[in-house]
C-alpha cells in the first residue's frame, strides 16, 4: 500500500510546507546574528549569503508558487478528468483500494483519514487523499494506453534486457531466527519440501502450493508476488537476485534467506504485453524516456482540443509541462 504515498509526476508541488520549514531553520540558525535587521523599513525574516529576505519576498515568492501551482493542477485535473470520463472501471477500484489503504494505516500505524488528507493536501496539494488516488489512477490509465500502443519505441531490447522486468510468485517458509530453527520449523520445511518433490505440485500449479504451504499473508493470492526488475528496492536481497535469475515459467531452488527462511520462486512472465499491465512497469517506462510524460499529457491536451481563455493561465500551463512556443501553436 505504501506505493499510494509515492510522488506522481503529474502532481503540482505544492512548496508552502517544504520552504517553511527551511525557512523556520534558516530563521532559527540566524536569529542571534540578525537581532532587529531591517531593510527600507521592513524587518528582514532571514539571510543567505548576504542576501537579505523581508516578509514582503516570502508572502510574494509563496503567493506566486502556490498560485501557478494550484492554476496547473486543476489543469490537470480537468485534463484527465476529460480523457477517462468513459472508463467506469477507476473509480470503482480507487474506492476498493483506498479503503484498503486507509485500513492498513490505521492498522500499522493508527492513522486516520484526516491524517492521510493531510498528506494529500501538504505533499501533493489535492484536498483529500481519495482525490489523490483517484487522479493518480486516471493519470496511469492515460499513460498505459499511450505507453502500449508507443512500446516498440519507447523500450528496446537493449533497455529491456537492463531492466530485466518480470511478474513473479513465491513460497516462504518463515523462521524467527534462520540459521536456528525450531523443530517446528524444520518440520513445517521438510513438509513442503517433501511435497514440491512429489507428483502434486508443478510450476503449474504453483499458486496451489502456495496457498497450501506458504507461511504469509500472501498464500491468499496464490503467492503472487507482482512486479520486479532490476531497480526494485525494499527486499530481500537473495530473493531479488534469484528471482531475476530466473527464465519464464521456471521455479527455483529451495533459497535460504538469513532474514526471512526458505523461500521457492517463480518467474511468472517477463512478457511485455502482460508487463504493461503493471503500474509500476509502465513508470519505469515513463522514466527511461525523458519528457515522456509531459508528451503524453500534452498530446492528451491537443487531442481534446484544450483552449485558454487566459494568456497568464497558459503561460503558466505551457511552463510547468516545458511545451515551447512552436509546440504549442
Amino acid at each position: 500500500m505504501a506505493k499510494f504515498l509515492k510522488e506522481n509526476w503529474f502532481v503540482a508541488i505544492v512548496a508552502v510546507f517544504f520552504i517553511g520549514v527551511a525557512i523556520f531553520f534558516t530563521y532559527d540558525q540566524n536569529k542571534d546574528k540578525l537581532p532587529g535587521k531591517s531593510v527600507g523599513g521592513k524587518q528582514v525574516v532571514f539571510s543567505v549569503d548576504d542576501t537579505n529576505y523581508t516578509a514582503d519576498d516570502l508572502y510574494d515568492r509563496l503567493s506566486s508558487d502556490y498560485y501557478e501551482s494550484r492554476v496547473f493542477l486543476s489543469f490537470q485535473k480537468a485534463l484527465l478528468d476529460e480523457a477517462t470520463k468513459n472508463d467506469k472501471d477507476i473509480e470503482t477500484n480507487v474506492k476498493t483500494q483506498y479503503q484498503q489503504t486507509l485500513q492498513y494505516y490505521q492498522n500499522q500505524y493508527g492513522y486516520d483519514e484526516e491524517y492521510l488528507n493531510q498528506i494529500a493536501r501538504y505533499y501533493y496539494g489535492y484536498d483529500t487523499f481519495y482525490d489523490y488516488m483517484l487522479y493518480s489512477n486516471k493519470s496511469m490509465s492515460v499513460f498505459k494506453d499511450y505507453i502500449k500502443t508507443n512500446i516498440a519505441d519507447l523500450l528496446t531490447d537493449e533497455k529491456k534486457a537492463e531492466l530485466n522486468p518480470r511478474i513473479v510468485s513465491y513460497v516462504v517458509i518463515a523462521m524467527d531466527d534462520p540459521a536456528n530453527p525450531t523443530a517446528e520449523e524444520s518440520s513445517k520445511l521438510k513438509a513442503a519440501q517433501d511435497a514440491w518433490a512429489s507428483d502434486t505440485y508443478t510450476a503449474e500449479n504453483f499458486g496451489d502450493f502456495a496457498a497450501a504451504y506458504s507461511q504469509d499473508g500472501n498464500a491468499a493470492n496464490k503467492g503472487v508476488f507482482g512486479y520486479i526488475d532490476t531497480k526494485t528496492t525494499g527486499i530481500d536481497e537473495t530473493f531479488l537476485n534469484t528471482a531475476l535469475s530466473l527464465k519464464d515459467g521456471e521455479v527455483s531452488e529451495w533459497v535460504y534467506s538469513e532474514q526471512f527462511g526458505y523461500f521457492l520462486i517463480k518467474c511468472d512472465t517477463s512478457d511485455t504485453a502482460a508487463l504493461l499491465e503493471e503500474d509500476d512497469f509502465v513508470s519505469e517506462v515513463l522514466n527511461m524516456n525523458e519528457g515522456l510524460q509531459n508528451k503524453v499529457m500534452w498530446q492528451k491536451a491537443e487531442e481534446l482540443g484544450v483552449s485558454y481563455g487566459d494568456e497568464e493561465v497558459e503561460k503558466i500551463i505551457k511552463d510547468h509541462m516545458n511545451v515551447n512556443e512552436s509546440e504549442g501553436n
